[in-house]
């Protein structure tokens, strides 16, 4: 057996989210199974356990993102052997890693590179991955192009601030006054409140009256023309919560790009090339962290008791940068 948080069922206040033991699972085909030193928590984690999706039904165990060390794999897995240290970002379809022990399809993995912490490696699938995926893959975002970064100083938005710094582009980040400077030390080039009523006339001043060039939108504004007039013609716009509505759009208005981003969706599809991107993404993730070009932005190191307790302040939003689970001996 086992200690893991386990939600029974889901309900609105999380109150059947607790510590309890468990089952220690095994690898099935393809699979690995992992003694987890360090989870991290992620917004998605009270939305499943508050009953975003109606599917969880059964008692499950919570968490999509961890780092720890290989002690099983399962049949048909060569790429990867027993004592390797490992990062993923797991299958919200099945049991989770806030757990002594996980399993995992071997193709999503990423080695974690002598030096990097497993707390450190820990806290960027998710969010980092999922900003990697916006800027990098849909956006394809460029040097010499400016982006407005919603959130600036939250999970993803806070990685797209690094991750755009790190390919050159100009930030603008939102947030508020209060994070300012934590924008700024993230990589942001010009910081703005994002509750402005002039916001798009500071970006247009900012970038000489065209827009900017590409937009990574965390909040849903509803009317797509909120987020669509601070970009230029042409420009794009990556949305990971619930895309926003187009409908009040004019046709050929903007000739906006419009992406949705959503890793989850990766594994209910069953698409296994996006699946195994996730081990480059975080693999080109590790690299900068290695290089101390990527701040994991770490704000609290708790237990697994303090779980469900972390996860409520994550739904109040009582803090900006990532929560890890100290889990494993090693961590």
């Amino acid at each position: 057996m086992m200690q893991a948080i386990v939600c029974d069922r889901p309900v609105d206040d999380l109150s059947t989210t607790t510590l309890t033991t468990t089952s220690i699972p095994e690898p099935g085909e393809g699979e690995v199974r992992v003694r987890v030193q360090v989870a991290a928590l992620n917004p998605v984690d009270w939305k499943l356990c508050a009953g975003v999706a109606p599917w969880w039904k059964e008692p499950r165990v919570v968490g999509l993102d961890a780092a720890g060390i290989i002690d099983k794999v399962g049949t048909g897995v060569t790429e990867f052997s027993p004592g390797e240290s490992v990062v993923w970002h797991g299958n919200l379809n099945r049991n989770g890693v806030f757990a002594e022990y996980a399993t995992t399809p071997a193709h999503v993995l990423s080695r974690i590179p002598p030096g990097v912490a497993f707390n450190a490696a820990a806290a960027l699938p998710c969010a980092g991955i999922t900003a990697y995926q916006a800027l990098v893959r849909k956006i394809k975002l460029s040097p010499e192009q400016t982006i407005v970064i919603q959130g600036a100083t939250g999970g993803v938005g806070g990685f797209a601030v690094q991750i755009a710094r790190n390919i050159g582009s100009r930030v603008i980040a939102l947030a508020k006054p209060e994070k300012f400077e934590r924008a700024r030390s993230l990589g942001a080039d010009e910081v703005l409140d994002y509750r402005r009523d002039d916001l798009r006339t500071a970006i247009r001043e900012i970038t000489q009256g065209r827009g900017a060039d590409a937009m990574l939108e965390v909040v849903n504004p509803k009317d797509a023309r909120k987020s669509l007039d601070l970009l230029c013609y042409n420009g794009h716009l990556a949305s990971i919560d619930p895309l926003p509505d187009l409908s009040l759009t004019p046709p050929y208005t903007y000739a906006a790009s419009i992406h949705e981003v959503a890793l989850g969706g990766a594994y209910g599809a069953g698409d296994l090339i996006t699946q195994r991107d996730f081990s480059v993404m975080g693999n080109a993730l590790l690299k900068w962290l290695t290089e101390g070009m990527i701040d994991p932005m770490i704000e609290h190191r708790i237990d697994m008791s303090e779980v469900p307790d972390f996860l409520n302040r994550l739904r109040r939003r009582a803090y900006d940068g990532k929560a890890v689970v100290m889990i494993g001996n090693g961590a």
